[in-house]
């Protein structure tokens, strides 16, 4: 089985010394455990409110890496989010735009955010909202980041039903209290942790709506696509969820 993976993240992390791989290293490390291709977004970006340094870094170094794709960050929070926008719109690579409004400290449901969010969806660009990259029990001990709250989340889809972001970070309770209220949106598997945490989340999504998202480095790769290789689910469905629901939510050829 064949996997692409869209929670990937290049460069350093400040509370972990994780290896510092280069993007052929890690297109070779992805790939020892079947995954094909992936979304990739810069740790820089995460802490500083002008994200787009990491984003030109990010762009640069992934530029003869064909199965790594870029996943530029934008802070709605700036003023010139408009600016940026359009200047990652213009690369042919970007397919996606990775929002991170816990780190950012803003919230995407409010109303003055309607703006940056029309622009994104008019770019052609699809969205990822990261409601959590680290389990917060985990953080640095000065750091005090929570999770998106779902009521956030909820209240974000009912503004823009026509948006059907894919959202990272939902913990198996965080999908199953969303869902019970909202269906236009996708997420990935990188804090769906449970006993056969795939047959669990079905219950509440589709899986042609969930996509594999690891958060390498800052987990276990392997353990993400054993998640969906040992799965309990139909194969058809594993396929879905390890690879072609990816697919078509960022127009890729498939394989």
């Amino acid at each position: 089985m064949i996997f692409f993976d869209t929670n990937v993240w290049h460069g350093s992390w400040a509370f972990a010394p994780l290896p510092r791989l280069n993007p052929a290293a890690l297109a070779r490390a992805l790939q020892r455990n079947d995954i094909v291709g992936a979304m990739v977004s810069q740790f820089d970006c995460v802490f500083q409110f002008d994200p787009m340094p990491g984003n030109r870094a990010l762009l640069k170094a992934l530029q003869r890496q064909e199965s790594l794709y870029p996943l530029p960050v934008l802070n709605l929070a700036t003023p010139m989010w408009r600016e940026h926008l359009q200047s990652l719109a213009s690369n042919r690579r970007v397919r996606a735009i990775r929002l991170l409004p816990a780190y950012h400290a803003y919230d995407l449901s409010l109303r003055k955010y309607d703006d940056a969010i029309a622009a994104i969806a008019d770019s052609g660009l699809r969205i990822i909202v990261t409601s959590r990259l680290v389990d917060e029990r985990h953080e640095h001990h000065a750091v005090r980041i929570k999770p998106v709250p779902v009521k956030r989340l909820a209240r974000f889809l009912e503004r823009h039903p026509k948006v059907n972001p894919l959202i990272h970070g939902l913990s198996r309770f965080e999908l199953e209290a969303l869902a019970k209220s909202q269906e236009l949106f996708s997420v990935d598997t990188s804090f769906l942790e449970w006993e056969d945490s795939l047959r669990v989340a079905s219950d509440f999504l589709a899986a042609s709506r969930i996509q594999m998202g690891s958060t390498t480095p800052l987990q276990v790769t392997q353990s993400h696509a054993d998640k969906i290789r040992f799965s309990s689910l139909p194969a058809a469905q594993k396929r879905a969820v390890a690879f072609q629901s990816a697919y078509k939510f960022f127009n890729l050829q498939s394989r």
